[in-house]
């Protein structure tokens, strides 16, 4: 199970044992065994069984609860509700997201077709890393919309050049040599924040690309699970099959990697230049 799985099943859990009606059973529990009330019927003689009795026929229902809400919880993933469609605003990435999963639900069905539980099991650890794939989508095109919707960064890319060109006129017109070396560490470090924008908005490019491409790799590995049949699992065709899902896997892995090491610099850059803004 990867990495992706483990932490969703971690999550279904939680929500699970955190969701309102197993509150409910828990705070019921809590009242009718703190408060003493009496069990109807079975706290009279001759059993007269003590409230903490309620914890008994309480603990079932809960176990039952929580059990429904994770099987509940496994049937979202399954149609792709694990992933909140609605955090995305840029309508392209959007539709890209929700192929990447229509691909998804289909492979899955695709590998459930073999017979043999052999075959299925070899087949789960291609899906699985097929889960990671689709997650990575959905972690990259979040990114994409993030940045396209960073008002604060479209503004900068704006108008940082325009800054730069009025500090150094600035400079060219001033004699105070003091003010001249602020004005040329302003200018250098204003110089470095628009240079790692650049990096920024071409590692997005770049990005945006990438997942145009790896949308369409899924597409074909979608038609080539169709066409493998059970003699094929273990053959050349099968492992070229995983090799092909494993590099896309770690392609968009270190995309984001790389964005979210240039979206740092970036951001150590924008709170160094709003305390240089001097033009």
């Amino acid at each position: 199970m990867g990495n992706w799985r483990r932490r969703a099943l971690g999550k279904l859990i939680l929500n699970a044992v955190l969701g309102r009606r197993s509150a409910f059973i828990i705070a019921a529990a809590i009242i009718l065994v703190g408060l003493g009330v009496p069990i109807p019927v079975l706290s009279e003689p001759p059993l007269a069984l003590s409230p903490v009795w309620w914890l008994a026929g309480l603990l079932p229902i809960w176990l039952i609860v929580v059990g429904l809400s994770i099987a509940q919880g496994f049937v979202s993933n399954a149609l792709g509700e694990a992933f909140d469609l609605d955090q995305i605003r840029n309508t392209t990435l959007r539709a890209n997201v929700r192929q990447a999963l229509i691909y998804r639900q289909r492979i899955n069905a695709a590998a459930a077709r073999f017979a043999d539980s052999g075959m299925r099991h070899r087949m789960r650890d291609l899906v699985d890393q097929v889960d990671e794939w689709v997650h990575n989508i959905y972690t990259l095109a979040s990114r994409l919309d993030a940045f396209q919707s960073d008002r604060i960064i479209q503004r900068d890319l704006r108008d940082v050049p325009a800054s730069i060109n009025r500090l150094k006129e600035r400079l060219r017109a001033e004699d105070d040599p003091s003010i001249k070396r602020e004005l040329e560490e302003t200018i250098r470090r204003r110089q470095a924040q628009y240079d790692n924008l650049r990096k920024l908005e071409s590692a997005m490019d770049r990005a945006d690309l990438q997942l145009e491409n790896t949308l369409t790799a899924l597409g074909t590995v979608y038609s080539q699970m169709l066409l493998l049949d059970a003699k094929e699992v273990d053959s050349s065709k099968a492992q070229r099959l995983r090799e092909n899902i494993v590099a896309q896997v770690n392609a968009l892995h270190d995309a984001l990697v790389a964005m979210e090491e240039v979206y740092g610099n970036g951001q150590e850059l924008f709170i160094r230049g709003q305390s240089n803004l001097g033009g």
